[in-house]
Order: C-alpha cells, then structure tokens, then sequence
C-alpha cells in the first residue's frame, strides 16, 4: 500500500476532523488535500455531516403524546392478539414446535452420525490395542518365569563356581536381551 494510498482512506480524514492525527500524517494530509479532489470532498461531506448532526442534536426534540396514549396502545395489542387465547391455537403451535424440535433433532443426528461412528470405531481399536498390548505382555512374561522355573529345576548350571558365574550370565544377558526386543516390538506397534 502507497503512502498516498494511505492518506487517503476515510478514517484519516475523520481523525483530521476530530484534530486526532498525528502531526506528521496531519500535514501530510493538508498537503495531500490540495492535489486530491476525491479526499478534498470527501472532507467537505464530512464536515457538513457533522454541522447537521450538531445541528439535530442541538434543537429540543418534544414529541407531543396524546393523554390516553396507554390506553390507545392496550386495545391495538390487545386486538393484534386475536387467536392466541383458543385452546386450538396452542395446540397447533406445540405441534408445530414438537415436529420443528424433532426435525432439527434428526438433522442434527445425520449430521453428526458419521462423526460419532469414527470417534467410536478410533476409540475402540485403541481400547482394543491395549488390550492386546497387555494380554501379550502377561504371556511373555509368564512364559519367561516359566523357562527360568524350568532352567532352574532341572539343575543345569553344575557344582563347579566358574560355571554358575557363565549361567548367570547367561540367564542375566538373555532376560536383558528378552526385554530389549520386547521394548522394540511394542514400540514399532505403537508407530503402526
């Protein structure tokens, strides 16, 4: 946007009027409304507005008002309300209500229904995937007590230290192992 572009826009003029421009954009503006015949009249409407405006705001306003203007305004809204106080006529008016409540109701449904089937079908393949997540980490934790019970028991690990000391290293690089690869197969499941 050109400077002059901005000079140029009705809220500067108005601001000029009110005296609340800046001094710069003040006499940037004076200068500019020698050259531009467009703003120069647009400042003359302005300020006409303004006098006029003065002018009806500064004159008294009496509206003279007939002394029964309350009664004259009670029997039109009373004869305007004609029908309103039969007993038909507020029975159609609920069943009206009733069928408009019950279409914007099943609007609303249809509307809202392919967002609710997604939001449940997310929810519960995440519920399910939990689930999952869960009952296959209780199996291979209990099939791992199982395989250290079994090794155990059976008594593999001979009365010699040396060889002791390699079983359970063995069992302690293995349960590391076990768990390193359990951690990595959750993690790519979770990515999935």
């Amino acid at each position: 946007m050109s400077t002059s572009d901005y000079i140029c826009e009705t809220e500067n003029i108005a601001a000029y009027i009110e005296g609340d421009l800046e001094p710069s954009l003040h006499s940037a503006l004076e200068v500019h409304l020698k050259d531009c015949g467009q703003c120069a009249g647009e400042l003359q409407e302005q300020r006409l507005f303004m006098r006029e405006l003065d002018f009806a705001l500064a004159s008294p306003f009496d509206l003279a008002v007939p002394p029964n203007f309350a009664q004259v305004v009670a029997v039109h809204a009373e004869s305007d309300m004609r029908g309103v106080r039969d007993s038909r006529e507020h029975a159609r008016a609920l069943r009206f209500c009733v069928i408009l409540g019950l279409a914007a109701f099943a609007l609303l449904g249809f509307a809202s229904s392919k967002s609710v089937i997604l939001n449940a079908r997310v929810f519960a393949t995440r519920v399910f995937g939990m689930l999952g997540f869960l009952t296959e980490a209780l199996f291979n934790a209990a099939a791992g007590f199982i395989l250290i019970a079994r090794v155990a028991s059976r008594g593999l690990v001979s009365d010699s230290r040396g060889a002791a000391v390699a079983g359970l290293l063995l069992l302690v690089l293995a349960i590391a192992v076990l768990s390193r690869l359990i951690a990595r197969y959750h993690r790519t499941r979770l990515i999935e």
